[in-house]
């Protein structure tokens, strides 16, 4: 999947950098860079800071969230009306649920810097792409309030790994709360990220959550819970780049692919769902595509071949992250 910056999104960010000066964005970027490859706790906090996570981490959080939320069916997303966004920063998360959910009027947008919400306000012209959704900015430390008004879609991207245990487990909780119709988490593609979404997962369960995406079952986790601890399920996204993001990297391609890790609970009991998750790229071999997948039973491998004409003409188009194998009624939690 490839997901870009819409171009009045993208002209609104390019506004913003305009007066940022090129040497301190570099270090900024540089540091920031750093900080997500290590997983630390964000610690800067100034102008060049955020400027940097305007150039070279919104288009990719911003990808992560969209390729999430397109694994859920477009008919729960045409009911969203209202989004909470926890540790919203400049509206990241925000702005990829307003790509899904035609329906939305009213978005509350929580973080503890009042300068990246303010950023948020800026960015909401361009990020709404001239839709009437009314902006709330409230200014809030998710990894201490505990009470949150309701909302159909609360969305928290890449911000429990900021949190120490304690408080993630709060926030998930507080988050799910709040949540009137779908909870959406995402985080790094990464196993810590992982293992922040799996805590999730376990917690949501037992709080009676029905789960959307990306798990086709309610049972343990075959990854986590089962023999092959020592991996992680993840997802990829393909994110253009623009010529500043490229020069900030140091990167030559005209893309990268951002790894991610996420999950969906609803409210309500979900529709008959596929039997299967693909877990890897489809490995694409000479009349046969080998699939790996999550399923019920656990981690499973199948081939098909062109003997099956319907299966390989559906395998053929199929992606990572896409559902595979025969609907079936949703397993209770």
């Amino acid at each position: 999947m490839n997901v870009a910056v819409p171009d009045p999104l993208q002209a609104a960010i390019d506004a913003e950098l305009a007066g940022a000066a090129p040497g301190a964005l570099a270090s900024a970027a540089a540091a920031l860079i750093e900080h997500y490859a290590h997983e630390r706790p964000s610690a800067v906090t100034d102008d060049s800071w955020h400027a940097a996570y305007l150039a070279i981490r919104l288009p990719a959080t911003y990808a992560a969230v969209v390729a999430a939320l397109a694994r859920v069916p477009d008919a729960r997303l045409s009911t969203i009306g209202s989004l909470l966004d926890l540790g919203a920063g400049p509206g990241t998360a925000t702005w990829a649920a307003l790509r899904h959910c035609d329906a939305v009027t009213t978005a509350t947008l929580v973080d503890r810097h009042p300068t990246l919400l303010a950023i948020a306000g800026r960015l909401a012209a361009g990020a709404a792409a001239g839709r009437s959704v009314t902006m709330t900015p409230q200014v809030a430390d998710i990894g201490l309030a505990r009470d949150w008004s309701s909302a159909d879609l609360v969305l928290a991207a890449y911000a429990l790994a900021e949190l120490a245990p304690a408080a993630r487990a709060a926030l998930i909780a507080s988050a799910w709360q709040a949540t009137t119709q779908l909870l959406v988490l995402v985080e790094p593609g990464t196993s810590a990220g992982f293992s922040h979404i799996h805590e999730a997962r376990r917690a949501l369960l037992a709080a009676g959550a029905h789960l959307v995406a990306p798990c086709p079952h309610h049972g343990p986790c075959p990854i986590h819970e089962g023999e092959r601890t020592d991996d992680w399920c993840h997802f990829s996204v393909r994110v253009p780049r623009t010529r500043r993001h490229r020069q900030l990297k140091g990167g030559t391609l005209g893309y990268e692919d951002e790894k991610f890790a996420y999950l969906v609970a609803s409210r309500v009991g979900v529709p008959a769902a596929a039997s299967g998750r693909i877990l890897r790229h489809p490995r694409v071999e000479k009349g046969r595509i080998a699939l790996t997948l999550c399923t019920a039973e656990g981690v499973a491998r199948e081939v098909v071949t062109r003997r099956d004409a319907d299966a390989w003409r559906t395998a053929r188009k199929v992606e990572w992250g896409d559902a595979w194998g025969i609907a079936r009624a949703p397993d209770e939690p």
